[in-house]
Parts: structure tokens; C-alpha cells; sequence
């Protein structure tokens, strides 16, 4: 009920009594039928129920039953989603396929890049003792990094000059 006042044009005032439209507290709940679009109704829908078994998508992982005394007391069964080092690309002391500590440093996955020249493994100067593979986010391959990066955009406006230079001249 919502009350409110009139005047008439005497002067005198008169409550009204309006009714209001109530809500009803019911509503319809949306369901998911499969996780194609399970992002989108998250973000509009407060409530919904889901049609499926949402961890039906877990990478199944191989157990073993070897009785290592190296081993940890916990064992990773399943996962969900993505990791980093193993799903995105990474330069090559966080590839997860290769351990950095582990693995020889010239192997590479298709996603590892070269931590100096910021380009897809293996780069021009990958391999060899000194090579781009055993860089890793220290002081000295920082800057190794740096001075890369600097020679690169030197690179380019050189380039880009005798374009404009080209252009000029009408060739």
C-alpha cells in the first residue's frame, strides 16, 4: 500500500491510499546443459543449475605405484585448467615439459621462446655453451637481454630510415 497526500483547492488536505504492484519472489532458474557457455551465464546469471557433471573435464593423470623414498606424501591425481609453464608461452628456464634443472637446455617445447631475444625457441643463436638456451633471469642475461633489445629497435629504425630514404627518391 503507498499512502500519500493531496491538497484540494480549498486548502484542505486529503491521505490517499494507492495500492502497489507487488513482486513475486518467484522466478525462473536457468540450466546449463553443457560447459560451452558456462563463463558467460556466470557473469549474468546469479543462480542456475548445471546439467552436467563439471568435473567430468579433468585430465586424468597416471598413478604410480612405485614406493619411492624421494617421493612426497601427497600424489596429484587430476588437474583443472591451465598451467603457465606448460600451457602458455614461457621462456625456457620455466618450461615445465623440459625442467631447466633436469633436462638439456637445448631442448625446447613449441611454446618455450629465447629469454634474449624475446623470439620462438630455438633463435639463431640457440645453441653451443654460450648459447641463448642456457639464459635464465639472471643479472648477466638481463643485460645481455637489454643490449639485444636495444641493437633490435637500433635494427629497425635504420631500417625504417632507408625506407622513408627510398620513398623519397622515388624507388
Amino acid at each position: 500500500m503507498k499512502s500519500g497526500v493531496s491538497e484540494k483547492s480549498g486548502g484542505s488536505k486529503t491521505k490517499l491510499n494507492v495500492k502497489k504492484k507487488q513482486s513475486t519472489p518467484i522466478r525462473s532458474i536457468f540450466c546449463l546443459k553443457n560447459k560451452s557457455n558456462l563463463k558467460e551465464i556466470e557473469k549474468r546469471e546469479d543462480c542456475f543449475i548445471l546439467d552436467f557433471n563439471p568435473d567430468d573435464s579433468l585430465r586424468k593423470l597416471p598413478v604410480s605405484n612405485k614406493s619411492n623414498a624421494d617421493s612426497a606424501d601427497i600424489s596429484i591425481v587430476a588437474e583443472t585448467g591451465q598451467v603457465a609453464c606448460r600451457d602458455f608461452p614461457h621462456s625456457r628456464d620455466n618450461c615445465a615439459k623440459y625442467p631447466f634443472n633436469k633436462t638439456n637446455h637445448e631442448n625446447y617445447c613449441r611454446l618455450c621462446y629465447c629469454f634474449v631475444c624475446d623470439t620462438a625457441a630455438p633463435c639463431y643463436l640457440w645453441a653451443g655453451s654460450s648459447g641463448h638456451c642456457h639464459a635464465m633471469n639472471n643479472e648477466a642475461w638481463k643485460l645481455q637481454r637489454k643490449t639485444s633489445k636495444m641493437v633490435r629497435e637500433m635494427m629497425q629504425d635504420i631500417c625504417k630510415a632507408d625506407l622513408s630514404k627510398a620513398k623519397r627518391m622515388g624507388k
